[in-house]
């Protein structure tokens, strides 16, 4: 009776143990960070492999791996490379939010408007949310003026219009710029380009 007792505790404590190395394991995990302005986003790790996007200076994707001089990395739900140049291994938690200071104001905003649909949207953003699955409230920004993953407000002629996520980019995209995501076409005909004003954090 003894034996069986020690037997289920020691295997209590076992699994207590593991459950707790996965916590850890869960709360730091590795992100590659630019070192650089406009870090090219590779399909393979090879200078010569097609583009898939740019990663600005201070922004990171998810590590999976050291392949040589380049890093392996997860962008839009996929496999890319980094060059490991100019780029950094940090650190990152998975529990830790975003900083909670308060808003940064940006006037004057050029805000377009788009949709899932239009030609070259593609179904994921730039932080790998299926936009065309999920209907989230996303704004697509210059993340070297707005950082991907912020809390976007939008006010137009002084009223709130939307709370967004930053959590898209594009080519047009550019300084005090911004793309705001509908789901209607004509909507986002409606909307056309207004002059509006950002808060952020």
């Amino acid at each position: 009776m003894m034996k069986r007792m020690l037997a289920s505790v020691l295997t209590v404590v076992l699994a207590l143990s593991s459950f707790a190395g996965l916590q850890a394991e869960a709360a730091t995990k590795k992100s590659v960070k630019s070192t650089v302005d406009s870090l090219v986003i590779r399909q393979k790790a090879t200078t010569s492999s097609k583009k898939l996007g740019l990663l600005y200076k201070n922004q990171t994707l998810s590590y999976k791996a050291k392949k040589g001089n380049w890093y392996k990395v997860s962008y839009k739900g996929k496999t890319a490379y980094l060059s490991a140049k100019y780029s950094k291994l940090v650190k990152s938690s998975g529990s830790k939010k975003q900083s909670t200071g308060g808003w940064k104001t940006i006037t004057n905003v050029s805000a377009t408007a788009y949709t899932p649909y239009d030609p070259g949207s593609g179904n994921l953003t730039a932080i790998g949310w299926n936009i065309k699955s999920s209907k989230k409230k996303v704004v697509a920004v210059d993340p070297r003026v707005i950082p991907l993953r912020s809390t976007v407000k939008v006010y137009y002629k002084g009223k709130l219009k939307g709370t967004y996520t930053a959590a898209d980019t594009g080519g047009a995209i550019k300084g005090k710029k911004m793309d705001i995501l509908y789901y209607s076409r004509s909507e986002a005909f409606n909307w056309g380009r207004r002059s509006v004003t950002v808060k952020y954090k």
